[in-house]
């Protein structure tokens, strides 16, 4: 995807030489064009390079024009490559920016459950369980449109370690059965608290 992007722009740039005097007028890249490049550099896990892409979609990178501040996927691609580069605070602030513009269903959906993620590697439990119930309501059997092996099992396995963290061991109970109806565990004892952390863990490597 990212050789095709590069050969569009090269042909581009060829055609500008053809033409010449006869046409002088660049083409300037404009906030989608921005983001979407940042989007492949994403996917080949060049998140440094991606962030400086969205940051040029919204208009607070190097480029001089194009960004568009009100561009809600610019906000959301920050917000998804802060998350994967650990800086869960600064991840939770670009989606919540992202969150107050206007926004397709599909990224709507993402940011909710990119923010349900961050927030709960930042132990906001209460966010991260609210963030991840909104995005499966939104999209029924979500995908993350940039990366497939992100699911509505992961929102669901994040309700139920959630829920956890927050000590409230029947609804973590709960949620673990929308995926394990068979589990069963007495969740009033410390040896049953304990199952359920194993529970969870052991999802983790099943999605």
């Amino acid at each position: 995807m990212r050789r095709v992007h590069r050969t569009l722009w090269s042909l581009v740039a060829a055609l500008s030489l053809l033409t010449g005097a006869a046409c002088r007028a660049l083409v300037e890249p404009e906030a989608p064009d921005f983001v979407e490049y940042g989007w492949e550099l994403f996917a080949e896990g060049d998140l440094l390079g991606a962030l400086g892409q969205f940051k040029n979609g919204v208009g607070t990178g190097t480029a001089k024009v194009g960004g568009d501040p009100n561009y809600a996927d610019g906000w959301n691609g920050q917000g998804w490559a802060y998350a994967r580069l650990g800086i869960g605070d600064t991840s939770v602030t670009r989606f919540t920016t992202a969150l107050n513009k206007t926004a397709t269903t599909m990224v709507a959906t993402e940011l909710l459950a990119g923010r349900s993620f961050a927030s709960l590697a930042e132990g906001d439990f209460v966010t991260s369980v609210s963030d991840a119930k909104a995005a499966r309501d939104s999209t029924a059997n979500w995908v993350f449109s940039r990366d497939i092996t992100i699911t509505d099992d992961h929102l669901t396995l994040t309700v139920a370690t959630a829920y956890y963290g927050q000590a409230e061991y029947d609804s973590c109970l709960t949620w673990i059965r929308k995926w394990d109806d068979t589990f069963s565990t007495d969740v009033t004892t410390l040896a049953g608290r304990s199952r359920l952390a194993e529970r969870l863990e052991s999802r983790k490597s099943e999605i």
